[in-house]
């Protein structure tokens, strides 16, 4: 069980690096076009986009290929992208409030070019690091973005030519703005892994609750609710299913003689060749100390007897533990009228039958 719970954890985990790489890839595609854009559009005198822009196009462009090809792990990618985009937009922020001109002349650049770059690398932190990384992060970006903004207006102040009210009110909701989106961001994320543990803990439970501990087979209660599903549709339908019932021959003197923590062993080992003889369609089930149960839909008694001897010699052709098991096995197939009591009894018939058999030395 355990296993089988890291595999899952694994492909998912794969899944979703797998649709990270393929959102990089987008952001940097749309990067390159935008510093690109940019580049053609500029003002003939802005020497920063016409100097740095193909920088940062060729810059952004080069990571492409380490996010597609996959040959180093993401978190190796995604961070120091992270950092240099920060950096790409932080820059040009720097230009703005230091070295463009007055400051109420370059609002609407700052408003419509930048703050929502500056929103969007916030966000991108959610993505790279988890909720209280990602608002630390968040939080240093928009902090960088404020003091960029506070030292570009008091140096303007300084020179004398000083900064609008209506500039520094704009600037100042720009960054509540900011802050805004921080804090909205962090509560979703929040509520996002709250849900998703939720959810995890619910499957868990219920894997546990239908999950024999001991030999990761189905238990008792769950090998009841997939024998009442078969009986539904065999009654609806007409689809035909049989219950095998397994039991181990002189169990009793392998607790005997190795002790229960052997025994224990021996049962996880058997339960283990069962799983991986019955078809993938096929359901297997602990039914109860060293008995067994396997249901097989859309099976006659013939191929559930295929199935019996396919078990039984895959119980038989090597020691478990250091120990040569035998098993006995009983078929019977459902039929119409027949309650699960019915066709329960009619395989243990079989197998008590197999066990006189084996008892008396005529098998």
């Amino acid at each position: 069980m355990n296993s089988e719970y890291i595999s899952k954890g694994q492909s998912e985990l794969e899944r979703l690096q797998a649709r990270k790489r393929r959102v990089y890839l987008i952001a940097l595609v749309c990067g390159v076009f935008i510093f690109l854009l940019s580049w053609a559009v500029r003002d003939p005198g802005d020497v920063f986009i016409e100097i740095m822009y193909p920088i940062y196009a060729l810059v952004l462009a080069a990571f492409f290929p380490l996010v597609w090809r996959g040959h180093l792990p993401l978190r190796q990618i995604e961070i120091p992208m992270l950092a240099i985009v920060g950096a790409m937009l932080f820059s040009r922020l720097a230009w703005h409030f230091h070295f463009a001109g007055p400051i109420d002349e370059r609002l609407l650049v700052l408003a419509g070019g930048h703050y929502w770059a500056i929103s969007g690398l916030a966000v991108a932190a959610f993505a790279i690091f988890d909720r209280k990384r990602g608002l630390i992060t968040g939080g240093v970006i928009i902090g960088l973005s404020l003091i960029l903004a506070a030292t570009g207006i008091v140096s303007e102040s300084m020179g004398g030519d000083g900064v609008s009210l209506e500039t520094l009110v704009y600037l100042l909701r720009i960054h509540v703005f900011l802050a805004l989106l921080l804090v909205l961001t962090y509560a979703v994320t929040t509520m996002r892994d709250e849900l998703h543990s939720a959810l995890v803990r619910a499957e868990v439970m219920g894997q546990w609750a239908n999950t024999d501990m001991l030999t990761g087979l189905a238990n008792r209660r769950a090998a009841e609710q997939f024998l009442n599903q078969q009986a539904a549709l065999a009654s609806r339908y007409g689809r035909a299913f049989s219950v095998i019932s397994a039991d181990v021959d002189n169990f009793k003197p392998i607790n005997d003689t190795y002790g229960h923590a052997k025994g224990d062993e021996v049962l996880a080992g058997i339960a283990r060749v069962l799983a991986e003889s019955v078809r993938e369609s096929d359901f297997a089930a602990r039914w109860g100390g060293d008995e067994f149960l396997l249901v097989a839909p859309d099976t006659s008694t013939a191929s559930a007897r295929q199935l019996m001897k396919r078990c039984r010699e895959a119980i038989e052709q090597a020691p478990i533990c250091g120990i040569q098991i035998r098993m006995t096995f009983g078929a019977a197939e459902f039929r119409t009228g027949d309650s699960l009591d019915d066709v329960l009894s009619r395989a243990d018939v079989q197998l008590y039958g197999g066990k006189r058999i084996n008892e008396s030395g005529e098998g």
